[in-house]
């Protein structure tokens, strides 16, 4: 079972705009939820992406489109 992740409280210096974009993007209402959603984002994408770099040392990949 997962175990809940420790909260703390955290005062940030945002750039507004960026952040709007991001909860539009997200489809998120608060920023406290887009911020969250965005970190598992890169989380998640880090996760997804170290295998396939530890395949690229074994093979060629070649570029199929132009």
């Amino acid at each position: 079972m997962r175990q809940r992740a420790a909260r703390r409280h955290k005062h940030l210096q945002l750039d507004h705009a960026k952040l709007t974009r991001v909860k539009t993007v997200l489809g998120t209402k608060a920023e406290t939820e887009t911020i969250e959603r965005a970190l598992a984002l890169v989380v998640e994408e880090r996760r997804l992406d170290q295998p396939l770099k530890r395949m690229k040392r074994h093979m060629q990949l070649q570029r199929v489109y132009r």
